[in-house]
């Protein structure tokens, strides 16, 4: 049979755990960027983050009311009202608190019965409607460790304690479109790249011819390329080729269900991810590859998790493979779907996946499983 592609064939398909160790030994960690916090969003902290000082640095009214001193207003009620003299201060919401105040009273709870003098119909606790010093955080506290996804929530917690800006590692990608066909899944690749911290470099495209991909892999500045499309048999496939025109193939083909052709090398010492033209290899190379390397070279300590969920049905692998799993909601339970049976309705119900690895049992009906989100958070 006449051989059309000038990719070269697949010869053995690399267990995934032995392609993740080669894989990310292409890189080290990118170094890191000072960033303000509204562009930090996705991305991984490269330093601890120190809390600067007491925060609030003094006691501050937490509730709208009147500051009092608790111990002048123990026993009071409607029945029997406690006469402040002179009345207490009015505080709003983040006020400093007056000296000798350590309570809020609600408004309702204070009525004026002569001038310089209030009746308080109601008791209330030392520090009820009040923030004390260093409560939300005191000075020296670890508020973010090195390692950390910022995520939206951290951007108010680290305005509030007076940053304004973060060191963090930002993968510098360049997209590549290899086939006509692969076109078609940039806009899903970047957008997940981007929510993952990563900073888009470029979106080159040369379906189908090998000097011109070359010449996009071996392209400097970027801190990772990942290639979409042309790295099967196909007459117009030619991304393996290139890539070893450019620099250096490490490894072609992986045990994993779908994206078994993916493949991945190094240009001037920058890591090349070609990934399958197919939606759902995509989506694996994605969610499995592209994210270990990520993770890798950002620093990202710990994993994106999703709860635990109980399966309704068996999920195993074919043998020699690790597959990953869609998780589709079926009542309180997970519906488990091999990504390379899904319909793209269930592609678009799904809220996570897994993997089964090659040689295991897998999991039965009722087992535990650990989704991970498609979405990095």
């Amino acid at each position: 049979m006449l051989h059309h592609s000038p990719n070269p064939r697949i010869v053995r398909l690399t267990p995934l755990n032995e392609a993740l160790e080669r894989l990310t030994s292409l890189a080290a960690k990118i170094d890191a960027r000072e960033r303000p916090l509204s562009q930090a969003v996705g991305a991984v902290l490269a330093a601890d983050i120190i809390a600067p000082a007491h925060l609030p640095a003094s006691p501050v009214a937490y509730a709208d009311g009147w500051a009092v001193n608790a111990a002048e207003v123990v026993g009071a009620s409607a029945y029997s009202a406690a006469i402040l003299a002179p009345p207490p201060i009015w505080v709003e919401a983040d006020d400093r608190m007056p000296d000798g105040a350590d309570a809020v009273l609600p408004e309702d709870a204070l009525t004026a019965v002569a001038p310089g003098m209030a009746e308080a119909s109601m008791s209330i606790a030392p520090g009820e409607g009040v923030r004390n010093t260093g409560q939300d955080v005191a000075a020296g506290t670890l508020v973010m460790a090195e390692g950390t996804r910022v995520a939206p929530r951290h951007v108010g917690i680290l305005r509030a304690c007076g940053f304004e800006t973060a060191m963090v590692r930002t993968p510098r990608v360049r997209l590549v479109v290899a086939t006509a066909a692969a076109a078609r899944k940039v806009d899903m690749v970047r957008m997940w790249l981007e929510g993952a911290g990563a900073e888009i470099l470029d979106l080159l495209s040369a379906p189908g011819d090998r000097e011109k991909l070359a010449a996009c892999y071996a392209m400097p500045g970027a801190d990772l390329v990942i290639s979409l499309g042309g790295t099967g048999q196909g007459r117009g496939d030619c991304a393996v080729a290139a890539l070893g025109d450019a620099g250096t193939v490490e490894l072609q083909g992986v045990a994993l269900r779908p994206g078994g052709t993916a493949t991945f090398g190094r240009v001037e010492g920058v890591p090349v991810l070609l990934l399958p033209g197919r939606v759902d290899g995509v989506i694996a190379g994605v969610l499995v590859l592209a994210s270990t390397l990520l993770t890798h070279i950002s620093g990202l300590s710990r994993p994106d998790w999703h709860a635990p969920s109980r399966l309704t049905d068996k999920a195993s692998s074919v043998i020699g493979f690790t597959e990953l799993f869609l998780g589709v909601p079926e009542g309180d339970l997970i519906r488990p779907i091999p990504l390379d049976e899904a319909s793209f309705d269930a592609l678009a119900r799904a809220v996570g996946w897994f993997t089964v690895p090659p040689g295991s049992e897998g999991f039965a009906a009722g087992d535990t499983v650990h989704l991970r989100p498609f979405q990095p958070r």
